[in-house]
């Protein structure tokens, strides 16, 4: 069976909309998008230590290796899993600590710091609403100066994703 890209953006599960859309909006052009990419070990063991999908009831898990019409961007983690990722407590922390400065403002004046925690919103959209808000352009600028995720440098069992392209597409081959 041939996998081809899928059709719009999927939303995280494995990390919070916070920490992914902070990801996105700091992801530099030339990186494949988490939200469009596919997931891969380097290793059959790590693939079926960090499989999370939900499984109907009698199916099990199964490694896979991967093969690509052509190579597409792809990009690795210095961490097994994204949800092991030290973003997730760090930007975590800086945005607690910049909103417990701003202290309780009431829900009109926070409302504009609400887009950064919605699913799935895109770069161009969380700069519109940065546009339109200092007080969540500047959270969103010292969050985003803190993201290190693009910065990682790769390492053997790091988690694998990539981005397939209109005109590629790939096949799961049992290991």
């Amino acid at each position: 069976m041939q996998y081809r890209r899928m059709p719009g953006a999927r939303l995280p599960s494995n990390v919070p909309y916070l920490i992914d859309n902070l990801w996105e909006f700091a992801r530099p052009l030339n990186r494949p998008s988490r939200r469009n990419a596919v997931y891969a070990s380097p290793t059959p063991e790590l693939a079926l230590m960090n499989a999370s999908a939900a499984l109907d009831a009698g199916d099990a898990y199964m490694a896979c290796r991967i093969e690509f019409l052509f190579n597409p961007p792809m990009f690795q983690l210095s961490e097994t899993d994204a949800r092991k990722h030290p973003d997730l407590q760090n930007l975590q922390r800086v945005i607690t600590q910049r909103l417990q400065r701003l202290g309780m403002l009431g829900m009109d004046t926070m409302m504009p710091l609400a887009a950064l925690f919605l699913p799935g919103v895109t770069k161009a959209e969380l700069q519109t609403s940065m546009d339109a808000s200092p007080m969540l352009a500047d959270l969103v600028n010292a969050a985003s100066s803190a993201v290190r995720l693009w910065d990682c440098l790769p390492v053997p069992d790091g988690e694998l994703f990539f981005e397939i392209a209109e005109d590629n597409h790939y096949v799961l081959r049992p290991v």
